[in-house]
């Protein structure tokens, strides 16, 4: 998994600052990934929304304006992450737990 850094913000054609995500700093980490959901709406055009969530380690370094690519897929991340921990034998199950989401359509 892939995170992407929010880059600074360029102007856009009607001169609006937006993140330029072309030039993102991206970091890659081991984590495991699992999907939340995945729900359809058809009420003004067919949209189909997935959740996704992911573990990463500690060490992890993203924030709720990240972006994250999985398997090639661009999602938003959603929220802030969650760091969380873990107490006495259990301290090496520290992680950082991020919901992601992808709306199509």
């Amino acid at each position: 998994m892939t995170i992407l850094t929010r880059p600074d913000a360029t102007r856009d054609r009607q001169n609006n600052l937006v993140p330029n995500w072309p030039f993102a700093e991206r970091t890659t980490y081991r984590g495991r990934v699992q999907q939340l959901s995945s729900s359809e709406s058809e009420q003004q055009s067919d949209q189909i929304s997935t959740d996704l969530e992911v573990f990463l380690p500690p060490e992890a370094v993203v924030t709720a304006v990240d972006r994250a690519e999985v398997d090639g897929i661009e999602y938003k991340v959603q929220g802030k992450p969650q760091v969380q921990r873990g107490a006495g034998p259990l301290a090496q199950l520290d992680h950082i737990r991020v919901v992601l989401r992808l709306v199509t359509g």
